[in-house]
């Protein structure tokens, strides 16, 4: 019985892990975006929040990052710091849309795999009748 019960309470622990792929890449990067973004004239007053909107908006960001990058691999150092380096310098949009950056290319989505360009194909059909 005990064994029983101590593999429940290890079964939730396993539950509680994580696949998520480049947190502390996404915190770089989110870091980044939020430190130029009143360069940029972009407004960090909202949610309401304490203390200041770059700070605020960099907290925000390090929870979200806890969900990882939208990829399978995480991206390695020179990548992340190109990207970076791309937001810093680079035109305000890529503060917005940091994914339009060439050097932040591997922030897009992997791309649609046959069996969701199969239902997109038959959604589209079914939009068309």
């Amino acid at each position: 019985m005990a064994a029983l019960a101590i593999a429940g309470v290890l079964s939730i622990f396993a539950a509680c892990g994580t696949d998520a792929v480049g947190i502390q890449q996404c915190r770089n990067i989110e870091s980044a975006r939020c430190i130029r973004a009143t360069a940029c004239k972009i407004d960090l007053s909202e949610p309401l929040h304490e203390g200041s909107d770059v700070d605020s908006c960099i907290r925000f960001y390090n929870d979200q990052c806890l969900h990882g990058l939208v990829t399978s691999v995480t991206p390695g150092a020179t990548q992340v710091n190109a990207c970076v380096a791309a937001i810093n310098s680079g035109p305000c949009d890529y503060v917005v849309s940091p994914q339009n950056a060439p050097a932040c290319a591997f922030l897009n989505p992997p791309d649609a795999g046959p069996a969701d360009a199969a239902d997109a194909s038959e959604d589209a059909d079914d939009d068309a009748g």
